[in-house]
């Protein structure tokens, strides 16, 4: 991995912090006008303010901010987004959820979970970040994409083109540890060209990451795998004239790990508050290492068809990754060497069709449509010692076929506006016999799946108080599957295994808009499933150092506020804050009773805060500061169960950017006062305590020309 050559120290203006901060990005609009639009939460495109549940549009001048000194979307959007548990930090243990439940990604609209539905998070690193132009997020269920987002939606959105004028965008960013700078170097290259060519329009961008593994506060590695990694993101539409719209959209990511660094497996002495962390022995076959994925979809808008206006998409993606690990960190130090090879794909297509109906003042929306997906995994444990031997199935391949039918209506009488709707699904599915061996432990029989359906169902209502802010609320219900590969691993009989969703149903209420030069929301939930989807580990293995995971029914509550302020103070100054707090508990059938989540799962109140302006002409400065409260409600007993209590965390941030010539200088510093602290969802997942990085210093230029 290549090192950078000279770096010289530039001294930037910082503004004071001169209140608690940090708004979501997209709700400062002028005069409090909501301005944002969201496709992901409604199908069509419509503005936030149109939509009965909470939406956060991170934009792109904030996420330009953010990646100033942000690894990864995931850290951009534990600042900018409340409703969120606080991420991991590492590439390697994502565990994203919102409002405690599973989220769906996608990249352009394309679902990019793994594992049929669930999501191990892998899609929030297979963009390059500065190709995303915006991030929209869905917080609590929807009924409009059916099974697979309980939690909500995050969708990150490629560039396209803006105008007729030939755009050219050019990233250069290095990053490295303050005080102990060797080895710790990232590299950031992009570069990305676009424009509109009469009823045409292109955009093209290609990608580069080089990134090693940081260094504590006390200059000893954090957990985490060195990787370099490149890709290509794209899109291309056509104005059909008289007819409307065509657009190619694709994404390409390629990623090949390096050195990884974790515990060193050894028992943690008395009085020692933590293991030590240390280059971990690669695996023979470390150099197959690899995870890839690639996404296209295809859309079409029409805005008349038979009185309606029409919208299709198909779509398709396929990842593979290839672990090839050293589970030392679980085996007493020494070595222990893992390999498997993992496929999840899916395909499919949406159809909705809308129409606005005028009743003599009353105005009644409809859509309605059809969609398809279907999703397949295929996971295979290798021998060790010869990658080229299959030993035995984490996961056989298993197919799942999802037929979804939808109508959603609005009613609008003055200033209240009446949502409703309800989506049907049919699952079909089969266990296949790609790789299908007998004579390997727990073969599953190929053959197809038992059949199952669902009704989901939401209700809602929108009332403006002011042309500017809006009460909202409503109920609806979201679903998820169980990790249909992991319950297929040995069945004799595939039709016992029916793809029964867990439902969870959900209900909130807020206020969301602008008084003044002041926009703010505030909204409070609370969900509960009799049958969550969740997961465990396999009893029949217990004390080996893998142990897979299989799937595990409980009933769940959960509840929370959600809040975001962002003040114009002046043209040259803003400030504000986000706030997240949740609760969350899960039935135990030993216990008999309800106990409560640790921070994996669940975000303790936290808040961000910033203030962002103009200091001089040519200079944007942005200070922002995260509070996270400790968590420390669990007794004797549940900490007995694994529950941990969580210390408190404090954190701050600078970006800042200058002109000069046809870009501007950009400069990122996270962790800014050195702190030395713990990751608030490794501390409540009870996953080992290292240290998390110290202070990074990011430098670049960026040309949008």
């Amino acid at each position: 991995m290549r090192r950078a050559l000279l770096l010289t120290t530039l001294l930037a203006p910082v503004l004071p912090l001169a209140a608690w901060a940090q708004g979501a990005p997209t709700q400062v609009a002028a005069k409090g006008e909501i301005e944002e639009i969201t496709v992901t939460a409604s199908r069509t495109g419509a503005a936030v303010r149109e939509v009965a549940t909470s939406v956060s549009v991170v934009d792109e001048k904030a996420l330009a901010e953010q990646f100033s000194g942000a690894r990864n979307v995931l850290e951009v959007l534990d600042v900018t987004v409340p409703g969120l548990n606080v991420s991991t930090g590492s590439r390697g243990a994502c565990l994203t959820k919102i409002r405690g439940r599973t989220v769906n990604f996608q990249i352009n609209g394309v679902p990019a979970n793994q594992e049929l539905r669930p999501s191990t998070c892998n899609a929030a690193f297979q963009v390059n970040p500065f190709a995303l132009e915006q991030v929209e997020v869905v917080r609590g269920a929807t009924a409009l994409y059916g099974a697979g987002a309980p939690g909500g939606i995050v969708n990150l959105i490629t560039r396209r083109a803006k105008g007729d004028a030939l755009e050219v965008d050019a990233v250069a960013q290095t990053s490295f540890n303050t005080d102990h700078p060797g080895g710790t170097f990232r590299h950031d290259l992009y570069a990305g060209a676009g424009q509109r060519l009469g009823a045409w329009d292109y955009y093209f961008g290609l990608g580069y990451e080089d990134a090693d593994v940081g260094r504590d506060p006390g200059g000893d590695r954090v957990g985490d795998t060195a990787y370099d990694a490149l890709s290509l993101n794209g899109s291309i539409g056509y104005e059909i004239p008289e007819v409307g719209r065509l657009r190619l959209t694709g994404t390409w990511y390629q990623e090949d790990p390096g050195q990884e660094y974790g515990p060193d497996g050894a028992e943690v002495d008395a009085g020692v508050p933590r293991p030590r962390v240390i280059a971990v022995r690669d695996n023979p076959f470390r150099g197959e290492s690899e995870d890839s994925l690639y996404t296209l979809a295809l859309s079409f808008e029409a805005d008349e068809v038979l009185g309606h206006r029409l919208f299709l998409s198909a779509f398709l993606q396929e990842q593979e990754y290839k672990q090839r690990a050293n589970f030392q960190d679980a085996n007493g130090g020494a070595d222990d060497f893992f390999s498997d090879d993992r496929e999840n794909g899916g395909y499919g297509f949406r159809s909705t069709l809308a129409r606005d109906f005028d009743l003599g003042g009353p105005v009644l929306g409809l859509q309605y449509g059809a969609d398809f997906q279907s999703s397949r995994v295929l996971r295979l444990q290798l021998d060790p010692t010869n990658t080229d031997r299959v030993i035995g199935y984490i996961a056989p391949e298993v197919i799942l076929r999802t037929y979804g039918l939808f109508a959603q209506g609005e009613l609008s009488v003055g200033d209240l506006r009446l949502t409703g709707g309800a989506r049907r699904e049919l699952y079909r599915g089969e266990v296949g016999d790609d790789a299908f061996d007998p004579a390997l432990p727990r073969p599953a029989t190929p053959g197809d799946l038992g059949k199952s359906d669902l009704w989901l169902f939401n209700a809602g209502a929108i009332y403006d108080l002011t042309d500017a802010l809006q009460l909202y609320g409503g109920f609806s219900q979201g679903a998820e599957l169980s990790q249909l590969g992991r319950a297929a691993r040995g069945v004799r009989d595939p039709s016992t295994i029916t793809p029964e969703p867990a439902t969870s149903d959900q209900v909130e209420a807020g206020i969301r808009g602008g008084v003044g030069d002041v926009d703010l929301s505030f909204a409070a939930f609370y969900s509960r499933s009799n049958k969550a989807s969740l997961l465990q580990n396999d009893p029949s293995c217990a004390g080996q150092s893998f142990c897979p995971l299989i799937p595990l029914r409980a009933k769940q509550r959960f509840r929370g506020v959600e809040a975001t302020l962002d003040w114009a103070v002046s043209d040259s100054l803003t400030t504000g804050a986000i706030a997240t707090w949740q609760k969350g508990k899960v039935f135990d059938e030993g216990l008999g009773e309800y106990i409560d989540y640790s921070t994996d799962q669940i975000s303790p109140f936290r808040v961000t805060g910033y203030v962002s302006g103009t200091p001089v002409d040519g200079l944007d400065a942005r200070l922002q500061a995260t509070w996270i409260g400790a968590a420390d409600y669990f007794s004797p007993t549940e900490q007995a169960l694994g529950r941990v209590n969580t210390d408190s965390v404090f954190l701050v941030d600078l970006s800042a950017s200058y002109a000069v010539g046809p870009g501007a200088v950009t400069l990122g510093v996270t962790n800014l006062l050195d702190r030395r602290y713990v990751n608030v969802a490794s501390q409540g997942g009870g996953f080992t305590e290292v240290l998390e990085e110290g202070r990074r210093l990011s430098l670049g230029y960026r040309v949008r020309l």
